[in-house]
């Protein structure tokens, strides 16, 4: 994949979305990267604000799609469903019918990408909204699947780095300023840290909920990399990961977006709006 920094000119990023060298590393079982964010905001109004809108939304509408799919390939098929109203959509597929997800694995997957798209944005406004509504996609279908532990936290991970990040001003990690917020002109409403927060509360009780069922997939994952690397140190995945996997994922599973809780806090506490 190309290593093209996405601030450059010539559109905001080309069908394969290449991404810039990576900005963020944490170091936990769950090591993540974050592409470098522009340099400055999608100016309102202009042709790459609107590519980067029409992608992201076509990017959720897939994902919903994928989702609803899970279910009526159950039952033959059947017509997709508008989530709102319960009614059969009316949208006229561009493309293949998708097929439904088979795991949160693959939910995690699509919805990864869609992160790294939005973050590279470097338009807080834009980011906070869209960054909210993966993070809701992503609680509401975790209890459909049986739990898959690395790729959900890994990306629950991610979301409480930008989260954070974008609750300071500044990467959580490196502490490097970010674009979007020069001249103070960035910064999150009162009622969107106050949406992030239900949100955030809601999705730690269903995590824990989630990955404390007995129905867990035998997988652990689904990096079919890590699988030959532990097989060549004679290791077994599976096995290694049931026996330390309660102590390692109890951890991580209390650690799910406790710095953005930390940031929140801090923030509606000084804002007098902490008992909202």
């Amino acid at each position: 994949m190309s290593t093209q920094n996405l601030s450059e000119g010539g559109g905001f990023f080309s069908p394969d979305l290449p991404i810039s060298p990576a900005s963020t590393v944490t170091t936990s079982p769950l090591d993540i990267t974050l592409p470098s964010p522009r340099s400055h905001p999608l100016r309102p109004g202009s042709a790459k604000e609107t590519m980067f809108i029409q992608y992201v939304d076509r990017g959720i509408s897939e994902v919903t799609r994928r989702y609803a799919k899970k279910f009526s390939e159950g039952f033959g098929g059947g017509d997709e469903r508008d989530h709102t109203t319960g009614a059969p959509s009316t949208t006229i597929s561009a493309g293949p019918t998708p097929r439904g997800y088979e795991s949160i694995g693959d939910v995690c997957t699509d919805l990864e990408k869609l992160v790294d798209v939005i973050w590279v944005s470097g338009t807080p406004f834009l980011q906070v909204q869209y960054l909210l509504s993966v993070a809701l996609l992503l609680t509401s279908y975790l209890p459909s699947f049986p739990a898959l532990p690395r790729p959900t936290l890994r990306l629950l991970r991610k979301l409480d780095t930008v989260f954070a990040s974008l609750l300071r001003g500044h990467d959580a990690d490196t502490r490097e300023a970010l674009g979007g917020f020069a001249r103070n002109t960035g910064r999150i409403s009162i009622t969107d840290m106050v949406r992030l927060k239900s949100l955030v509360e809601r999705a730690r009780v269903v995590v824990v909920d989630v990955m404390g069922r007995e129905e867990v997939s035998e997988e652990w994952g689904h990096e079919k990399d890590d699988d030959s690397s532990d097989a060549q140190r004679g290791g077994n995945k599976v096995m290694e990961g049931q026996e330390e996997g309660d102590g390692r994922w109890d951890m991580e599973v209390a650690r799910v977006y406790d710095r953005t809780i930390v940031e929140l806090g801090g923030l509606l506490r000084n804002s007098g709006a902490d008992g909202l």
